[in-house]
């Protein structure tokens, strides 16, 4: 299990390279739920994502650095572990599945990466990359099971802490696919003393976790039938499962519609482009206003790696107005 010390070191060594997220306040959401709603903008980072973070840190936890990073990537994970990579002058191949957008492919290749596409899903593309690893050589860097990268996606509690009073929040919401960025910001919550409610979303044909907490026992999905393809994982690992169950007081699932719907009040509303993955976590919190009446609340925005395009295309799929 990672400790308060290995969460700070983290942070420490991280801020070298990557840079502090905003947190802002809300008024829109803040009177739509009738509490206090700040945004935690990870989708400023790099890469557009938070997936910046446990790529790094992966990468320093190494004694001796390697020739080249294999990965296996929805997409942020992918543009986060390329953008780390060309930091430290590595060679990078991410193996991609087959419901990847070209937005994400293009924009991978277009950073350096070696890009392979490989099965239906996540998992079929994980176990391919995984062949492909040299001892020696190549180093693989997981998505979410992986203590180094876990630690990562768990920095953005102390760096909240340089912004804010994390003694003030009564509840942390963040979306989930593998479970990375719930689960290490969920261990850095408790190690680092604070009593925060913790709240995950996922999307209907992708909701893994809620499906495991409900039946109390690790759920794979036969397939990903959700827009939200970087929440797409089939499953995700017993430790992450045992995270979830310990920390996560609530799961909700909303419908892609629901997601399309608030990203473009999102996109009205803050005047920021978000993908499904993170606008799910609108719809959640404007479908359950009283969960977070009179609270003060932090919401994860974790990506922002879509097309006008491709928000237009689900815009006019979903018939939404």
């Amino acid at each position: 299990m990672i400790t308060e010390l290995e969460f700070r070191r983290a942070y420490d060594n991280l801020k070298k390279f990557v840079k502090q997220t905003p947190l802002i306040y809300s008024d829109w959401l803040s009177k739509e739920l009738n509490g206090s709603v700040y945004l935690k903008l990870e989708c400023f980072n790099p890469g557009n994502s938070f997936k910046i973070r446990g790529a790094v840190n992966s990468i320093l936890e190494e004694e001796k650095l390697p020739e080249k990073i294999i990965t296996a990537s929805g997409g942020n994970h992918g543009l986060g572990v390329v953008i780390a990579c060309n930091l430290f002058n590595l060679q990078c191949t991410v193996v991609l599945p087959k419901s990847t957008s070209q937005f994400r492919v293009d924009l991978l290749k277009n950073l350096g990466a070696d890009v392979i596409i490989f099965g239906d899903a996540w998992d079929e593309a994980n176990e391919y990359a995984t062949s492909l690893v040299e001892e020696g050589v190549s180093k693989y860097i997981h998505a979410f099971a992986d203590k180094s990268v876990m630690m990562g996606q768990g920095t953005i509690i102390p760096e909240i802490e340089s912004q804010f009073d994390l003694n003030n929040v009564d509840i942390f919401v963040a979306s989930i696919g593998g479970g990375g960025l719930l689960a290490g910001n969920s261990l850095a919550i408790e190690k680092l003393g604070y009593d925060i409610e913790i709240i995950g979303v996922e999307t209907k044909g992708a909701d893994t976790i809620a499906l495991s907490l409900k039946e109390d026992k690790l759920i794979k999905l036969e397939n990903i039938d959700s827009i939200a393809k970087t929440l797409g994982a089939k499953t995700t690992t017993q430790e992450i499962f045992s995270i979830m169950k310990q920390h996560v007081s609530q799961m909700i699932v909303v419908d892609d519609k629901a997601a399309v719907e608030a990203l473009f009040k999102f996109l009205e509303r803050e005047k920021i482009l978000i993908e499904p993955a993170t606008s799910c976590l609108i719809a959640a919190a404007l479908e359950n206003k009283d969960l977070f009446k009179n609270k003060t609340t932090i919401f994860v925005i974790c990506g922002s790696n879509v097309s006008i395009d491709e928000a237009m295309n689900w815009k006019e799929e979903f018939g939404v107005l």
